[in-house]
């Protein structure tokens, strides 16, 4: 799995040559960035000591028969954005036990990393597993300092995610069509699309999907399951930047 998700960025790598009308240091800056990502996603992650400046709310979990979600509300309290930034959700048994979710190595890199938080922004991070969470297990998330210093040119990139009222029609495990719009002239790689559905106040359903390159300006759709039932939610669909400058 490694060794193809490796062969996939690279081709990403490849491909930020071909990104338009761009500067060689622009150029240089993309290609070092998504090389840096590779080169930590073959490490195991694991975070222990929080970045001081991301307040990290209570991971809510949502359990159905083929896989669970797990839902982290964050928050940047500076007043700069703040990128790749590690992350380790996981579970303390009743006994006291700390079990990590996605310490492996064959995980995307951003299943353990936050793309971006705006400053002075919340938003919220999404994990998808297949491994049964335990009722009583309690949830936890911490999140590290940022690992890179991409460049970073006036404000972040932003990229519409819409969903056509009523595409979910499953009360369990619902999934449809986003519609994903690049308002920047900044291309993505790996972008994450993150759907939440809150209902009464409680996010009830969640799902993420990949696509890995939208160009400048570019528009696409993806398919996104949700776990959970989102009947009667509201959904908010979102995708941060991957790629700033």
């Amino acid at each position: 799995m490694r060794s193809a998700r490796t062969s996939c960025v690279l081709s990403l790598s490849s491909a930020l040559v071909l990104a338009g009308c761009v500067s060689t240091q622009q150029i240089a800056s993309r290609a070092r960035l998504v090389n840096d990502r590779i080169m930590a996603g073959q490490r195991p992650t694991q975070v222990t000591d929080g970045e001081p400046a991301v307040r990290v709310g209570r991971p809510a979990v949502i359990r159905s028969r083929s896989a669970t979600a797990i839902v982290v509300p964050l928050s940047n309290q500076s007043a700069t954005a703040l990128t790749d930034l590690p992350i380790s959700v996981g579970i303390s048994t009743r006994s006291g036990q700390k079990l990590y979710l996605n310490r492996s190595t064959t995980l995307d890199y951003f299943e353990t990393h936050v793309a971006v938080i705006g400053p002075r922004r919340a938003t919220a991070w999404v994990f998808i597993t297949d491994r049964r969470v335990p009722v009583k297990a309690t949830p936890f998330a911490t999140v590290g300092f940022p690992q890179f210093h991409p460049q970073l040119s006036g404000g972040l990139p932003h990229i519409d995610v819409s969903w056509p009222p009523g595409a979910v029609t499953s009360p369990a495990d619902g999934a449809a069509r986003a519609s994903v719009t690049s308002r920047s002239g900044v291309p993505q790689y790996d972008l994450q699309v993150y759907v939440i559905a809150v209902r009464a106040g409680h996010t009830v359903a969640a799902g993420r999907a990949t696509i890995p390159h939208l160009a400048s300006y570019g528009r696409t759709t993806v398919r996104v399951t949700l776990i959970g039932d989102p009947t009667r939610a509201t959904l908010r669909p979102f995708a941060p930047p991957t790629i700033f400058s």
